[in-house]
């Protein structure tokens, strides 16, 4: 017969064999594990979560979504198409048609073009800054931890 029998914190479980304490005890010794893991993971999580919500709170990120505004919404499948509608309007040859086509879909690569260049200059200046105040913060530190003596005894 297993029952429990005990008080506050310290029980004790009477079984039929000592095998059946040892089983006990192993499944307790992996519950116990499984308990460590899962709160090990919890604090893993809650970093990671932590990591995250200080890289939201930062003011730059906020700066730079507020600067990206409504890009991130705007549909590009459709604009070739509309600008090719808006510069054949009417009735026009099949000739001019195809003239207009052209016309209209250099422009267009031509526009894309610009963007990615401005892009990833855009980019490579905002990773130039972060390096920047990155090396600034490191000086900065290293001069707090400094261990040279400033009265000259040394």
């Amino acid at each position: 017969k297993n029952e429990y029998v005990g008080g506050f914190g310290g029980g004790h479980l009477h079984a039929e064999s000592f095998e059946a304490v040892q089983e006990h005890e192993e499944e307790r010794r992996r519950l116990a594990a499984e308990v460590k893991e899962a709160r090990a993971e919890m604090k893993r999580e809650r970093a990671s979560l932590k990591e995250r919500a200080a890289g939201t709170h930062d003011a730059g990120v906020w700066t730079s979504s507020l600067l990206r505004g409504d890009e991130r919404f705007t549909s590009t499948d459709g604009e070739l198409e509309r600008d090719l509608a808006q510069a054949t309007y009417g009735l026009v040859s099949a000739a001019d048609f195809r003239q207009k086509k052209e016309e209209v879909e250099a422009a267009h690569a031509q526009r894309e073009e610009a963007a990615a260049a401005a892009l990833e200059l855009k980019r490579a200046a905002e990773a130039a800054e972060r390096k920047e105040r990155k090396k600034q913060k490191r000086k900065a530190q290293a001069s707090k931890l400094s261990f040279e003596d400033e009265d000259g005894d040394g």
